[in-house]
């Protein structure tokens, strides 16, 4: 069996267990983090981490798990190699092979875990009104759409720590959100 073919099945399988769970309101944490270990087979822990803590966030709005994918973490990778020299930079992405969704997150002064990055931004929700589609003036809730995007089905970060003791996330989402005009869910 080929492992395109095992992911989707992986997948549905997951996604019944994430509707079964959603109807009853009674998942476990165990449950969410024994779907995400069969999205992510072979994953390292910090890879477990992100892809955990974004499909709790999901499933908390009702929305699929998110698969993690192998393309997509390389590619957080290598940005985030780059950015080892000054965490602080931006990146826009358009290279002409493929649109991605992106958050990134930055923190000096301590060890900060890819849970961090997650709940970090999973915190804007505060600040996202789904009836106008809009954020609280002069707050940010963009990458908390990102992560609830309806359409978004893959997700790959990567961590790097700084050559200035800082460390930089990154987590590159496929397809992306965030389109102008359309609400996330």
């Amino acid at each position: 069996m080929n492992s395109s073919y095992l992911r989707v099945i992986l997948l549905l399988g997951a996604i019944n267990l994430f509707v079964s769970i959603s109807t009853t309101k009674a998942a476990t944490l165990g449950q969410i983090f024994q779907i995400c270990k069969n999205l992510c087979p072979g994953c390292d822990h910090d890879s477990l981490q992100f892809l955990f803590r974004h499909n709790l966030v999901r499933a908390a709005r009702f929305e699929p798990p998110l698969i993690w994918d192998r393309r997509l973490q390389n590619y957080a990778q290598n940005w985030a190699n780059q950015r080892r020299s000054d965490c602080a930079l931006r990146h826009s992405f358009q290279n002409g092979e493929f649109t991605l969704g992106e958050n990134i997150y930055w923190g000096y002064g301590a060890n900060w875990s890819p849970a961090d990055a997650v709940v970090a931004w999973a915190s804007e929700k505060r600040f996202y009104h789904y009836g106008s589609n809009t954020c609280d003036p002069g707050q940010m809730c963009g990458h908390y759409t990102q992560i609830v995007w309806k359409n978004t089905r893959r997700v790959g970060c990567a961590r790097v720590v700084c050559n200035n003791g800082g460390i930089f996330m990154t987590c590159n989402y496929d397809p992306p959100g965030n389109y102008i005009g359309q609400k996330p869910y």
